[in-house]
């Protein structure tokens, strides 16, 4: 699954993402691979995935579209991703139709985080899923704070700092304390862990 966590706020975006992951070899197998879940996509935008490992594959695709098209913008980053991702879903269902019979939910989350000056909001957060049945694909803006899987606890703490405009470094601050946490407690969270702030002053680790 790999875990994620953002949160939007008027001085911009944070997103942290663990790099496990579980690839399902043709006959069953799993094998342990390790993913930077988190793909720039312009100076002020980043695609994250979880879920199925093939995730990881559309947010690169996206990002070169999305460069070779000339999209900056955020508004029309969430119009071209929708399409884009519902057209790379119905390819992988395919794929997986010639080796296995499919599983109705692939299971993929992609959440497209970015930085507006424009906007009187400043950081957006943009999530897109599958699901098992029409419509197949469903997506949804998120005003302040994500977590997938869901961490009641935490989105409730980084709610209430975001509420207390607390600055992006106390809350990557709480964001790394609660994935080290996680980790202590779910195999399926593992590391290197990746904290990325989104500013007007563009993309940058932390």
């Amino acid at each position: 699954m790999g875990q994620l966590m953002a949160c939007a706020t008027a001085e911009g975006v944070l997103v942290a993402s663990d790099s496990k992951a579980l690839l399902f070899e043709p006959y069953g197998e799993e094998r342990v691979i390790s993913l930077n879940r988190v793909v720039p996509v312009t100076s002020q935008a980043v695609l994250a995935s979880a879920g199925n490992w093939e995730a990881q594959d559309i947010c690169t695709d996206f990002a070169e579209f999305a460069k070779a098209e000339g999209l900056t913008e955020m508004d029309a980053l969430i119009e071209a991703a929708i399409p884009f991702f519902t057209g790379r879903y119905d390819e992988i269902l395919r794929k997986m139709c010639e080796r296995l019979p499919p599983d109705p939910i692939v299971n993929m989350y992609l959440l497209l985080a970015g930085f507006s000056a424009k906007a009187p909001a400043g950081g957006h957060l943009f999530v897109i899923w599958d699901r098992p049945k029409p419509p197949k694909i469903e997506f949804n803006r998120v005003t302040e704070v994500f977590t997938l899987p869901r961490r009641m606890g935490l989105e409730f703490t980084l709610n209430d700092m975001v509420k207390k405009k607390a600055p992006l470094a106390q809350l990557a601050a709480t964001a790394k304390a609660g994935m080290e946490k996680l980790a202590q407690s779910d195999d399926t969270i593992g590391p290197p862990y990746h904290y990325v702030t989104i500013t007007a002053q563009g993309i940058k680790q932390v």
